[in-house]
């Protein structure tokens, strides 16, 4: 579960910083509703390539890569950069959210047969009760470095947290392997219990 809140919380943190910073670099006003826009449109192609065009497997494989994308543009915040590289970043991070695709099922495959609703209930409110923790920690971190540095230290944290998962996160779900041996086995008995050819 935790896979699923990091990356969420400290990106959505990332984002609550997006009009200060803008009004910090004195961007015109109507481009604090651009820089907003950009990072749903990413998180919306993203998912729409990913879930549309790859296999569940690739999916999969594609889960730290995607992480990383999620948080890697936003250290370039730390450099103060203009309201159009600015909008590339949020966008490119957007589309790293498509990781959680990836991770569904090995999450739902983990899970008890009993126990789905709770866990699926549980993540969804773990993920919604982060999103609205993040931005505080984040904000309190402005309050001392600026929001550049803060939501560039948003990103870092999310490339850590892929590294994190990629201690323990297998490329792929193991594929279940047919057992032959029962098939085997019942044709072993039927040839001895079959009477002998004349």
């Amino acid at each position: 579960m935790l896979a699923q809140w990091l990356p969420v919380a400290f990106v959505a943190g990332a984002e609550g910083l997006i009009v200060a910073y803008a009004g910090e670099r004195h961007f015109a006003p109507g481009w604090y509703a651009v820089l907003m826009g950009c990072l749903p449109v990413g998180m919306l192609v993203g998912d729409l390539l990913v879930g549309r065009l790859l296999r569940p497997r690739a999916r999969e494989r594609l889960v730290i890569p995607l992480v990383a994308l999620a948080g890697l543009p936003l250290i370039g915040f730390a450099a103060e950069p203009g309201v159009g590289f600015s909008s590339c970043l949020l966008l490119l991070s957007g589309l790293g959210y498509a990781y959680g695709l990836g991770l569904q099922r090995p999450f739902l495959d983990a899970l008890p047969q009993d126990g789905q609703g709770q866990a699926f209930g549980l993540l969804g409110s773990g993920s919604m009760t982060l999103q609205g923790v993040g931005p505080v920690c984040l904000g309190s971190v402005a309050a001392g470095i600026g929001t550049g540095g803060a939501i560039a230290l948003g990103g870092g944290a999310v490339a850590l947290t892929a590294g994190w998962i990629l201690t323990w996160h297998p490329s792929t779900s193991p594929v279940p392997v047919p057992n032959d041996s029962t098939g085997s086995e019942n044709s072993t008995e039927q040839h001895a219990c079959s009477p002998p050819a004349r």
